[in-house]
């Protein structure tokens, strides 16, 4: 507001415009070839996800000269339960700054994320002894299912944070792609057979 009357309206500088059009600060990929990729690969496609996300935030940083310019993605992909809040604390920064409101509790998310990856991790050895071969596994199948459902919630919303709410930009599968989940099918077979050998009387 300005005293002078004859004085041109102003422009509200407060604010960022809302970016036009999607970016890869983070990694994009529709929902569902991560549901296909996470299932079909036996859940090894995670790894890649964290890579990725970080490997793109990290990018960023560096084009802009900003902190995190030398974070280490392949180690935070690795050891990603250290990282998911911060991972998903700057996925929700970038969202602001973009003015893409998410309306995200990404600290509770990440939590639960965080114990399921520690149940599926630390206690599934533990989980099988109590419970038996066949009934352990059914356990860790379940627990598998839920970070794969945690994980795709996510990904909505880091979709929505880069400006491209379906993935459009990453729907299409790949060649490496079919591999991966071709080695995937496999493991699947493997844990499938083992769990009604242990199952079937002797």
């Amino acid at each position: 507001m300005t005293d002078n009357l004859y004085a041109p309206p102003q422009a509200d500088m407060s604010k960022t415009p809302v970016a036009a059009g999607s970016d890869d600060s983070f990694y994009v990929v529709s929902q569902r070839k991560f549901t296909l990729m996470f299932i079909l690969t036996f859940s090894m496609y995670q790894v890649y996800w964290y890579y990725k996300n970080w490997a793109n935030y990290k990018k960023q940083c560096q084009l802009q000269n900003s902190t995190d310019s030398d974070i280490w993605p392949v180690a935070r992909a690795f050891f990603a339960l250290f990282f998911i809040h911060a991972l998903f604390r700057r996925v929700d920064q970038h969202a602001d700054a973009k003015q893409r409101p998410l309306g995200w509790d990404f600290s509770s998310h990440a939590t639960g994320l965080v114990v399921l990856l520690v149940v599926a991790n630390v206690l599934n050895g533990f989980i099988t002894r109590i419970l038996g071969p066949f009934l352990g596994n059914l356990v860790a199948l379940a627990v598998l299912g839920g970070i794969g459902y945690s994980m795709r919630s996510a990904q909505a919303f880091i979709n929505k944070a880069c400006g491209d709410p379906e993935g459009a930009a990453n729907n299409d599968l790949t060649t490496a792609n079919y591999v991966w989940m071709g080695f995937g099918v496999l493991m699947w077979l493997m844990v499938i057979v083992g769990m009604f050998a242990t199952a079937a009387p002797v």
